[in-house]
């Protein structure tokens, strides 16, 4: 009974999230969030490995993940997905090629997954769904904007300051 008690906890948690995008029907909220279960990662579990082709969405409900390649020995941190955040990996998913990093968990996280095909389906025969998807991707693309924008003009010490900032607002 606890584990369903705390999939409805952690999906009101989602839906609250949701509405921050959209107004969405609750009968057509709580359909689009029944598809999520619960997922629990170790601290320095790898979510999405390398050359993986894993098609999940995944709401990342506590903890932290970190994408990041291995270069030359050496581990370059690309972006940082907080909690209360979505998280795909859109290289897979939209070029369909095999993922190119480490989607790792930079402690304790625990997050609700749906496969992504479910939810695409149900995007297709639900109109508010649908737009729904598309103000999600224009934020995650507008965020992933600003992070490459950090990233070229920003030192580190300044792009982590950025970070930790937005997590306590």
């Amino acid at each position: 009974m606890a584990q369903k008690h705390d999939i409805e906890l952690l999906r009101s948690t989602l839906k609250d999230r949701i509405m921050c995008f959209l107004d969405i029907p609750k009968y057509q909220l709580d359909k689009s969030t029944s598809f999520f279960s619960i997922k629990s990662f170790k601290k320095k579990a790898i979510l999405i490995p390398p050359d993986s082709k894993i098609h999940q969405f995944y709401f990342i409900n506590n903890g932290f993940v970190w994408i990041l390649n291995i270069a030359e020995e050496k581990e370059i941190i690309s972006d940082f997905i907080e909690p209360n955040s979505f998280f795909i990996n859109g290289y897979m998913l939209f070029i369909g090629l095999p993922n190119l990093n480490y989607n790792t968990v930079l402690k304790t996280t625990q997050c609700l997954v749906a496969d992504y095909n479910v939810i695409e389906n149900l995007s297709v025969k639900n109109l508010p769904i649908k737009h729904l998807s598309r103000k999600i991707t224009e934020s995650y693309y507008t965020s992933y904007l600003i992070t490459n924008y950090n990233k070229l003009f920003l030192l580190a010490d300044e792009r982590f300051d950025i970070f930790t900032n937005n997590i306590a607002a």
